[in-house]
């Protein structure tokens, strides 16, 4: 069987990229011969990555897409016919993302057309698929605090503009929802992706398939909880959806009532690092709040081992890797109420889940979580590392992935 995943692009290094590496990295150890496709592709940051795994480009650009038109809707199809060439020699291919999945559904080919929805996209479906943010907007008319909130409601005035237009954005929308009707198969990675994507396309599989997580072996050698200095990781590409700057007025109120130094450690780079940055000039303690930008894994690791909880209110996540990743280093989880992080955490019973939205309640949490004891704080941190190894781990999900690319 020749099989190929198909991801719009292997250039910048972002969960998604390592996820349908990882994924293709796993067919290939079960003996199977996977291919790579994209349209973008960096060798410098990826060629190590990939391990041998051959890549197909499909030619993104080329002079004669003049004539085919200038919208987005037209430059999808035009892209699409020159994925078709590629992925028609396959016998099963496994799309990741937009818009490789609206190519592969369009695409005229015998193989099996299978899509791995990680989200349904986001910018095309902006009610459908970001749900908590359009009930925020409804419950405050974008008057909240967060810039998720402002943002939106400026994304979404604009998105209804277009779609009751003759435009590009309602062209791109109906050319995807049409090609999502002739992929043969849907599956999610997250019980919350799976309803958002029967609410736009009418299906997906019951069963989800959670994204396999490798775990370093052993257990967690950390023990209690530093007392003198309480220190919180974010470990996130800073940018609106993440909603770091709420997680930053949590923290500022809790480290001005705490009988001790507080730290707030901020991992990633993105757009939104001098705003961010600025915020915690305002409402923390001068250089309580550290920006270490991307960090090589030593260092990473380092971070992690200096602090005791991690705490991400991402919006709408569709999973979020970095929570069982956190698990698996013993730190303590605050996540949303809503979500991927919602079911990573088991509904709270393996950390804490709370309005995005609230910083007063971040506050409490951690005031809650440097309440306990260290015997409740290890019984904590050891029953999340084990429950999410059983549940997200290669032995959990690798065989699932196999049954799903053996189905007829």
């Amino acid at each position: 069987m020749r099989m190929a995943v198909f991801h719009p692009a292997f250039e910048s290094v972002g969960g998604a990229e390592i996820l349908a590496a990882a994924q293709a990295g796993y067919y290939r150890d079960q003996g199977l011969a996977p291919d790579l496709v994209t349209l973008g592709y960096d060798p410098q940051r990826w060629s190590s990555r990939l391990a041998g795994i051959p890549v197909r480009m499909v030619e993104k650009r080329h002079w004669t897409d003049l004539f085919h038109g200038l919208g987005a809707a037209a430059k999808l199809r035009v892209r699409g016919l020159r994925a078709e060439k590629v992925l028609r020699d396959y016998d099963l291919v496994v799309a990741h993302n937009f818009p490789a999945h609206a190519m592969l559904g369009a695409a005229s080919i015998k193989g099996k057309k299978i899509w791995q929805c990680n989200e349904p996209p986001r910018g095309i479906h902006v009610r459908e698929a970001n749900p908590v943010l359009t009930a925020r907007l409804l419950a405050t008319g974008g008057s909240g605090p967060e810039e998720a909130t402002r943002q939106f409601q400026r994304t979404l005035a604009a998105h209804d503009r277009n779609m009751g237009r003759s435009s590009t954005a309602r062209a791109r929308r109906d050319f995807e929802l049409e090609a999502a009707r002739h992929l043969d198969q849907i599956y999610a990675i997250s019980e919350f992706s799976r309803d958002n994507a029967r609410r736009i396309y009418g299906r997906c599989d019951e069963d989800v398939i959670y994204p396999i997580v490798r775990f370093p072996e052993g257990g967690i050698a950390r023990r209690g909880l530093d007392r003198a200095v309480r220190r919180i990781l974010v470990h996130s590409r800073l940018e609106i959806l993440k909603n770091i700057d709420t997680v930053i007025r949590g923290f500022g109120a809790f480290s001005k009532q705490s009988p001790v130094p507080c730290e707030l450690h901020v991992v990633g780079e993105g757009p939104l690092k001098e705003s961010l940055t600025s915020l915690s000039g305002e409402l923390c303690p001068a250089g309580r709040v550290i920006f270490h930008g991307y960090l090589p894994d030593r260092d990473l690791a380092s971070v992690y081992e200096r602090c005791d909880v991690f705490a991400l209110l991402t919006l709408d996540e569709p999973f979020g890797m970095v929570f069982p990743e956190a698990a698996a280093k013993g730190l303590l989880m605050v996540g949303p109420d809503h979500g991927g992080p919602l079911e990573i955490l088991d509904g709270g019973r393996l950390g804490w889940t709370i309005d995005a939205f609230s910083p007063e309640a971040l506050c409490d949490v951690f005031q809650e979580i440097w309440s306990l004891d260290d015997q409740a704080v290890d019984h904590r941190r050891e029953r999340a590392d084990q429950a999410c190894r059983s549940r997200f781990g290669l032995a959990a999900l690798g065989p699932r992935l196999m049954k799903l690319v053996a189905a007829d």
